[in-house]
This record gives C-alpha cells, structure tokens and sequence, in this order.
C-alpha cells in the first residue's frame, strides 16, 4: 500500500502549498492522469458503434471504469450505476425521474410506463438542515411541481443526524427521504444504514436518496449494506478522480424505471419518425446521450483502482480522522477558537470548521495562505440553511474549513496549528 509520502510524489502541487482544502476538490495524481492520456494518446476513440478494433477498446475501457468506480467505491453492480458529472447532475437526475414517468415503446405503443411515484395531495418529502445546495435545491424544485410538501428535520445531539429523528417524522405520506452520508461543512459522518433502515421500517415504500460527495474515496461504503434506493457522489473529492465526474448508483429495480433527463444518441434502441424506443440492454446505458465524458470517466475508473487498492480505503479513512483529531487538539484551546461538529473523532471526517472571535472567516483563509501558503476554505459552503442554523453566518461569514486528505503531513498539521497561534494572539 502508498504511503502519504509516495501518494505525494504523484502530486507535484503539494510542495508547493499545505492543501487544506481537499472537501472543495482534491488534486488528481499522476496514474490518473496517465490513464487519461493514455486515452488520448493509444486509443483515442468514441465509444458505441466503431467497428475498428480502436473503438472496440474505447468501448472496453470506458466499461472498465464504469465496473471499477461502481464495485470498488460503493460495492455496485455496474448495471445499477449511472456515471454523471457529479453529484449535483445525479440529484437531478433522480428528481427529474419522480417527476416524469418513463417515456418509450412498449409493446408497438408509444407512451409514459408506471411512474415511480403516483404523487398525491398530502406527500411529503423530507431533507435536513445539513445539506449541502445540491441535496436540497433539486427536492424543493420538485416539491413544487408535484405538489408535495418540502419539509426540513435538524440535526440531533453533536450535529449527527439520528435515526430516531427520521422513524419520528416520517409517516406513510412521505415519499422521498434525503440526507447526507458526510457533511462537507462538519464533517460529521452519519449513521446512514440505521437511518434508511429506521425509515423502510414506518414506510418501506419511501424512497431513500443519499448524498455521497464526502463519503467513496474517504471510506469503504457499500450502498447494499446501507440499503438506500440512490446513492451519488462527485469524482473530484474523495477518489481523487478529475473533475467534471461522478457517479449515481440506483437500486435494481428502479433504474430500469427510470426517465433519463436527457435523450439522444447512444441510448436508444429505435427511432422512427415520431417515436422512439429507449434501449433495455444495459439499464445505466440509457443515461449515456450523446458523446459522454470519455477521458474523465476513464480517470475515474482509475481514481477507484488508486484509493481502493493502491492506498487502500481503511488506511485513508484511518489517517484522515487522525490528521482532523491532531489539528482540533492543537487548536481547541486556542483564545476565541470555536470548532463546530461531532465532538467524538469517530463520528467525524478529515474536516474541521472553525471560527475566531473578531476575526470574518474569509479573513483567517486569507492570512493562512499569505503568511504561511495554507490553503483552506472559508464561508457557508454551500450551506446557507446550516450557517444560518449555527447563527455564524451574520457574525462570520460562515465559517473556515481546514479538510485534509491522506496525503497531508504531521508536519503540515504542526505548522497550521502554529499559524493559529499567531493569528489568535494578533
């Protein structure tokens, strides 16, 4: 297995800075970036129809890295998961999918299949006060046009979400559950099987969508365990894979359901003048309209084979909890420090969000990289509605946001936590 210091030779950018800021994007190391230029270089091609044996590999390794990103990051078949440009796109994905029952031709008729939902009066779907834009903006979109009811649950005790608080909100009217694996503001890590499972036990109907974008790449996930109905994530955060990439994973049984949000070449399996047919071979298939983004879904597949196998996701899991425990024990007793999220290291990630009395947040970022080349985050974070909740967004601006990755240095800690020290005494 890698170790920090090899994983950071095939990183030239992090000897030039003390990245902090992994939550936003992580960098792509270079066997990541050879497997893309490999496409580009030996087997550049598009992928469905070439009858020359190039094609044919670009059809080969294009499913290569769908099987890699599905088996090694979420434990899927490849047939139930649906390669998207992140997170954000396979929210909307699913959304546009309960909105828009299946469009195609079924038995020489052309027409809407059984939705997935039958939205009546009175339904409700239910998110949380934690989520980033991306897992509430799409469900309050949706909550309009079928007219459900949005409604929003905080978090419970050291800001984890609690499987109690969802068996006590939802009821049989609730259609659609969405919350976070990992928050990107808090890190805190959420006990996401028992929460689908407390909510398939009031109403095994409901449908369960689970934000992931701080989850494959850090930890093991495995979404048959965890038992939701969608599971999505972006490639450029945990994986290390590059940006513009990401995965959905959907339940066996839905995907084949499913309207794709986009029609077009590649996912079709007829077309005549005023109807058309949707392929049926490949369920995840149907949501490949038009050229795809070939090379970062080949980046992808092998960002999956480097934090799986290469590093190995316990290890990674492992180091960064201990890298967050070490800064927040550095600086928690610092004068007019504030650290938000679970106060126990097991139940956080590699994330710690701080303030400093006196200080806007975008203030200490500013300082940290000027004086000391430390790169962190600063602001709401996508998380308006979770500022608001912790009062620190008129006070602060939001909140800093020190996120660290396997790759980051003892060393690296040492001097973040010196650079606090001088901050805080100015």
């Amino acid at each position: 297995m890698l170790s920090p210091e090899e994983v950071r030779e095939d990183i030239p950018f992090l000897k030039k800075y003390v990245y902090f800021d992994n939550g936003a994007t992580t960098p792509v190391p270079r066997p990541v970036q050879e497997a893309m230029l490999g496409y580009f270089n030996d087997y550049l091609a598009n992928i469905e129809r070439g009858a020359y044996s190039v094609a044919h590999h670009a059809d080969e390794m294009y499913e290569k890295a769908r099987e890699n990103a599905a088996r090694l990051l979420l434990n899927a078949s490849p047939e139930e998961f649906i390669f998207t440009r992140n997170l954000t796109q396979g929210a909307n994905i699913v959304a546009y999918a309960l909105e828009h029952p299946l469009l195609t031709t079924t038995n020489e008729k052309f027409g809407p299949q059984e939705p997935l939902i039958k939205w009546e009066e009175g339904d409700r779907i239910i998110g949380t006060v934690l989520e980033h834009h991306s897992n509430t903006m799409p469900w309050i979109r949706l909550s309009v046009r079928v007219g459900a009811r949005f409604e929003i649950v905080p978090p419970g005790e050291d800001m984890l979400l609690s499987p109690d608080i969802f068996a006590e909100k939802v009821d049989r009217k609730t259609k659609l559950v969405v919350f976070q694996h990992v928050s990107n503001a808090l890190g805190s890590i959420h006990p996401v099987k028992e929460i689908t499972r407390a909510i398939k036990d009031v109403n095994p109907e409901c449908l369960v969508f689970v934000d992931g974008s701080q989850g494959p790449g850090h930890m093991p996930v495995d979404v048959k365990e965890i038992g939701c109905d969608f599971y999505g994530f972006s490639g450029h955060k945990g994986p290390l894979g590059p940006q513009g990439t990401g995965g959905l994973y959907v339940r066996e049984g839905l995907i084949e359901k499913m309207e794709p949000m986009e029609v077009g070449g590649g996912m079709m399996a007829d077309v005549t003048e005023n109807t058309y047919k949707i392929r049926a071979d490949r369920p995840a298939k149907k949501f490949d309209a038009g050229t795809p983004n070939i090379v970062g879904m080949i980046g992808l597949g092998r960002a999956a084979e480097y934090v799986a196998k290469d590093i190995g996701l316990e290890n990674i899991d492992g180091r960064e909890r201990f890298l967050a425990g070490k800064i927040i024990e550095g600086i928690k007793d610092l004068p007019g420090i504030e650290i938000y999220g679970p106060a126990k290291l097991e139940n956080r990630g590699g994330v710690v969000a701080f303030n400093v009395e006196g200080w806007r947040c975008h203030d200490i970022s500013a300082a940290l990289d000027q004086e000391w080349k430390i790169l962190t985050r600063s602001g709401h974070h996508c998380c308006l509605p979770l500022s608001r909740y912790l009062g620190i967004l008129e006070k602060y601006g939001g909140s800093a946001r020190a996120s660290v990755g396997y790759y980051n240095l003892e060393d690296e800690v040492k001097l973040f936590v010196e650079a606090m020290e001088t901050l805080t005494e100015a």
